[in-house]
């Protein structure tokens, strides 16, 4: 049994995954040692938890067969209307706590709503998740740019910023957040009806019909609970950098779906796991932290993820079929 177990764990997508971080931390540590630093680990905990929560709102609906694209100016309008709510009650820079839990909640409701939107046009009129979400996204990014006139927005109190910037301990508050939201995910995924539905919707939508699932229901509801991790995103990413715009975090969209496929969620629906969505945040960030450390050309490093990419989903092919 114990044989057994053994082959399959170095068989699947997370032994894989974490072989790879093993042999990242070893080749940046021995080229620059300063890569085990204490300040190098606490800026992976930091960073990490905004690409990954943006990952698993990429991860939902990819999991039915889409995908959003519409998840970064969802992020970027929610935060902006929230730093606008904020700041018109807020004295000498200074807010109630009240004034910021309404920030808050404004700024899930916002992503949500927007979730709600994607899935209600997806499920009725049938158009591809891709118009659907491309056509969204250019909405929204073209909203966040009137309401701003392209400008960034800041002015937080201490409260807000300890979200993003605070620590508990030797850990990063963001870190923490970002450990339970990816519990609650997993209990969602494996252990409710809805997460077992929608993994069987993605493997064969036209037989989950057959068998009593409502479409449209599962798909709204699969984009609202896409619209809860932006939210948590917003508000991780707005805290910790201290402003909102309409074009922060341009560069996440193909990073999400890049650690997507490479935690080994299928694009074509039906298949993938919190647990390797995690550790390919992980390895990603390491990665990415790593070729900070050495100085490597920013356009270089781009095309590298674009390779990457382009490999994870040519291997993800072969071995489905």
């Amino acid at each position: 049994m114990k044989k057994n177990s053994v082959k399959s764990f170095f068989k699947s997508d997370n032994a894989l995954l974490i072989v790879l971080i093993v042999i990242c931390v070893i080749i940046f540590s021995a080229i620059k040692s300063s890569f085990l630093s204490f300040d190098s680990f606490e800026s992976i905990a930091k960073q990490l938890p905004e690409i990954g929560l943006f990952t698993f709102a990429m991860m939902i609906p990819m999991l039915v067969g889409g995908i959003d694209l519409s998840i970064i100016s969802s992020a970027n309008l929610s935060a902006i209307l929230m730093t606008m709510y904020m700041n018109a009650n807020s004295v000498d820079g200074t807010y109630s706590a009240m004034t910021m839990i309404i920030g808050l909640i404004i700024c899930m409701a916002v992503c949500i709503l927007v979730g709600f939107l994607n899935g209600v046009i997806i499920a009725k009129f049938k158009i591809p998740a891709m118009l659907v979400t491309l056509g969204m996204q250019m909405a929204l990014t073209g909203i966040a740019l009137g309401i701003t006139k392209g400008g960034t927005l800041s002015g937080y109190s201490p409260a807000f910023k300890f979200i993003g910037n605070g620590m508990v301990g030797p850990v990063p508050m963001q870190f923490i957040l970002f450990i339970i939201a990816a519990l609650v995910l997993i209990v969602v995924m494996q252990k409710t009806s809805f997460g077992i539905k929608l993994q069987m919707y993605g493997s064969n939508s036209v037989a989950t019909q057959y068998s009593g699932i409502r479409e449209m229901g599962l798909l709204i509801k699969t984009h609202m609970l896409s619209g809860v991790f932006v939210g948590l995103a917003a508000i991780i990413m707005t805290s910790r950098l201290t402003s909102a715009s309409a074009g922060t975090a341009g560069n996440y969209l193909m990073r999400t779906i890049l650690i997507a496929v490479l935690g080994g969620v299928d694009p074509n629906g039906g298949k993938g796991r919190v647990s390797g969505v995690l550790w390919a945040v992980i390895l990603f960030q390491i990665v990415a932290t790593g070729l900070n450390i050495l100085k490597v050309n920013a356009y270089i490093v781009i095309a590298l993820y674009g390779v990457i990419l382009l490999l994870a989903v040519l291997l993800r092919t072969r071995r489905t079929k």
